[in-house]
């Protein structure tokens, strides 16, 4: 699948976003492409020699296949020269191409800001699976697109001579109005010879998986060892949801040959909108306004960074530029155009209903120097709300202090938990280990990782201890929380 995670380091600001999809070459065998972009304005930069100021990212990526390693690379990435840190920044990314051997791996990326010599590398972990057969036909994973043009030259960007710039998002704001979007389908032409196939693509509701009327197409395709589809969609009517674009190949008697799909996410434009949903916000009239009270600027930058368990990707990002900026004005805009958005009938209610959980928060989840809200378990309770239930185990003998948190409803899920942990014994950082949730964390080692207070060695491709000794009541609480 082609997976998206935000990333928030340990360091003071770095912000990042990590996505990755597979591919299959016939005569090298299979490959993971992973893409990684870098929000400009959180990375520290410094002047160069010749007078402009850059930022520098260390990046290091592992695949191991159980405890043994099978790739590992370490370099740095560099982002575009700058006159000075008072301008606008730019975004940078980093695309990176790994061949490896069909089957199951553990990837590891750790970032760090280079130059902040005391900052924590921040590290992700996502099980990626290479499983491309020989003979059988099957879809690459679907590679969501900013843009694409012919390709003059050979570079990072190039496939199949055309330049793919990744979207490393899978969250449409009102402004995306298109679905751009990359796969390929393999060995056709060894089942179906040089028989003519149909590659139908459509988007569909996640939750119903029912296919959307308007939102779908077809593409007549020849049989060969490499077919390729690239092409896009028209979302400019489509609604705000979850989503998932799908791609199927079928024969010509309209049997499924294979399937893949991603999900995605859609903010949509409210036509006619009374409270001036589509108006920039720094055209808003903040005059006599709840936000226009706020004029201390130290309180409003805490204010607007509480938002971050709320806020979509394209929020998060825009409002580390307003902050960077520190207008009192603008910030004020901002903060009143974010509420208006979410209640227009009270935008200054619902930032007070809000701020109430965020107090609850930054009291019951604060780690050390660390807000609530910045911590995961206040991520959680600030996204999805309060829990109907929470078992606690700090005391185990074998295990690491943890909590499962459940939900009866979880925005448009039932029934999901989430598993924190403290791997550290001595803060108050519960760490999301494990969520059967939409776009959270899934571990599916999570009971061994979770054991490995008494465990430290052992086998990382278990997905559970191999014995549970007394006192290990992790799995029946997550079956049967209490």
């Amino acid at each position: 699948m082609f997976a998206i995670a935000p990333l928030l380091s340990l360091s003071k600001n770095l912000q990042a976003t990590f996505s990755y999809a597979t591919f299959f070459a016939p005569l090298e065998g299979p490959y993971v492409e992973t893409y990684l972009k870098i929000m400009g304005s959180s990375a520290k930069y410094v002047q160069q020699k010749n007078g402009q100021y850059q930022a520098a990212i260390e990046i290091s990526v592992l695949y191991n296949q159980g405890e043994t390693p099978k790739y590992f690379d370490k370099y740095n990435l560099l982002s575009p020269e700058i006159k000075d840190t008072l301008t606008s920044f730019y975004n940078f990314t980093d695309l990176k191409r790994v061949s490896l051997p069909k089957g199951n791996y553990n990837f590891i990326l750790t970032i760090k800001d280079k130059n902040e010599p005391n900052a924590k590398p921040f590290e992700l972990k996502q099980d990626i699976s290479l499983d491309y057969m020989p003979n059988v036909i099957a879809i690459s994973d679907i590679e969501l697109l900013d843009s694409y043009k012919a390709s003059v030259s050979i570079g990072a960007l190039e496939k199949n001579g055309v330049e793919l710039n990744p979207l490393i998002s899978n969250y449409f704001s009102k402004e995306n109005n298109s679905l751009k979007f990359y796969t390929e389908i393999y060995n056709t032409s060894s089942i179906l010879d040089k028989d003519l196939f149909l590659l139908n693509y459509h988007i569909e509701n996640f939750e119903t998986k029912k296919p959307l009327d308007n939102f779908s197409n077809s593409s007549r395709q020849i049989s060969k060892p490499v077919s390729i589809l690239l092409t896009e969609i028209d979302i400019s009517e489509l609604p705000s949801g979850n989503f998932n674009l799908v791609v199927e190949a079928r024969n010509r008697n309209n049997e499924l040959l294979a399937k893949k799909g991603t999900f995605f996410q859609r903010s949509a434009k409210i036509a006619n909108a009374g409270n001036g949903e589509n108006l920039d916000f720094r055209t808003r009239n903040i005059n006599n306004t709840f936000a226009a009270q706020i004029t201390n600027k130290d309180s409003l930058t805490e204010y607007i960074n509480s938002l971050y368990p709320i806020s979509s990707p394209d929020e998060n990002t825009f409002a580390i530029n307003q902050l960077e900026l520190q207008d009192l004005h603008i910030m004020q805009q901002y903060f009143y155009d974010f509420w208006i958005k979410r209640n227009s009938e009270n935008p200054g209610k619902g930032w007070i209903e809000y701020k109430i959980q965020v107090d609850k928060a930054n009291a019951f989840y604060h780690a050390l120097n660390k807000k609530g809200y910045r911590t995961d378990r206040g991520r959680v309770f600030l996204q999805y709300g309060p829990p109907n239930s929470v078992s606690e185990s700090y005391n185990e003998t074998n295990s690491y202090p943890y909590e499962i948190w459940q939900y009866y409803k979880a925005k448009n899920e039932t029934n999901k938990k989430f598993v924190f942990y403290n791997p550290e014994l001595a803060t108050n950082d519960f760490k999301l280990l494990h969520s059967d949730a939409k776009g959270e964390v899934y571990e599916r080692q999570w009971q061994y990782l979770l054991r490995l207070r008494s465990t430290p060695y052992g086998d990382i491709d278990d997905n559970k201890p191999k014995s549970q000794p007394f006192g290990t009541k992790a799995d029946d609480l997550f079956t049967s929380p209490k």
